[in-house]
C-alpha cells in the first residue's frame, strides 16, 4: 500500500478559500433576509390599507342604511373618475341630522366619507353606484368601491401580477390609469 504524502506547501491557501466561500454564503443569506424584511414591511402596510378601506366601506354602508330612501334614489351616487390627488369635498352644513332632508343628509354623508377616505388612504377616494337592477326582497343593492394609490406599487414593475387582478376590481374610469390605483369592491344590500 502506497501512502500519499502531501506537503504543507501544497495545502497552503485552502483554508483561506473555505473562509471566503463561507463569507459569500453568509453574505447572500444576510441580503436575502434584508429583502424578506423589506417585503414583509411593504405587504404589512398594504394589508393595513386594505383594512382601512374595508372600515370605510362599512362606514358608508351604515350611512346609506340609515338613510335608505336617499340611497334607493341614487342620492349617494358618486361616480367621478379617479384623480390623484382627489379634490377635497365641500362640507355640507346639516347640523342636526333629524332636521335635514334626505338629500342634504346624503350630501353631508358623502362629503364626510370622502374626506375621511382622503385623510385615511393615500389619494383615497370612493365610487358609489346604486344598482337599480338588483331589486329583490331586501330592496336593492349599492356597489361601493374604495380606491387609493399604493405608494409601494408606484415603482415600475412592482406587483405586475397583482395589478392585472386589481384592474378587474376597479370601477369604470379607474382601470386604464397609470399608476393603477388599488381598488376594493363591496356590494351593500339595502
Amino acid at each position: 500500500m502506497r501512502m500519499i504524502r502531501s506537503s504543507v506547501h501544497q495545502q497552503r491557501g485552502a483554508s483561506l478559500i473555505e473562509v471566503l466561500v463561507s463569507i459569500l454564503v453568509v453574505s447572500l443569506g444576510v441580503v436575502a433576509m434584508g429583502g424578506l424584511l423589506a417585503s414583509a414591511t411593504r405587504l404589512g402596510k398594504a394589508s393595513e390599507m386594505r383594512a382601512v378601506a374595508s372600515l370605510m366601506a362599512s362606514d358608508i354602508a351604515d350611512r346609506m342604511k340609515a338613510n335608505v330612501g336617499a340611497a334607493r334614489s341614487s342620492l349617494y351616487d358618486h361616480t367621478d373618475a379617479f384623480v390623484s390627488p382627489p379634490a377635497t369635498p365641500t362640507p355640507v352644513n346639516c347640523a342636526l341630522p333629524l332636521n335635514c332632508q334626505p338629500k342634504e343628509l346624503a350630501d353631508q354623508d358623502m362629503a364626510q366619507w370622502r374626506l375621511s377616505l382622503l385623510n385615511a388612504l393615500p389619494s383615497g377616494t370612493g365610487y358609489v353606484r346604486y344598482d337599480a337592477g338588483a331589486l329583490d326582497a331586501a330592496g336593492g343593492a349599492v356597489d361601493v368601491w374604495v380606491a387609493w394609490l399604493d405608494p409601494t406599487a408606484l415603482s415600475v414593475g412592482a406587483f405586475q401580477d397583482i395589478d392585472s387582478l386589481n384592474a378587474k376590481t376597479c370601477p369604470p374610469g379607474f382601470r386604464d390609469l397609470n399608476p393603477q390605483p388599488r381598488c376594493m369592491y363591496f356590494r351593500v344590500a339595502l
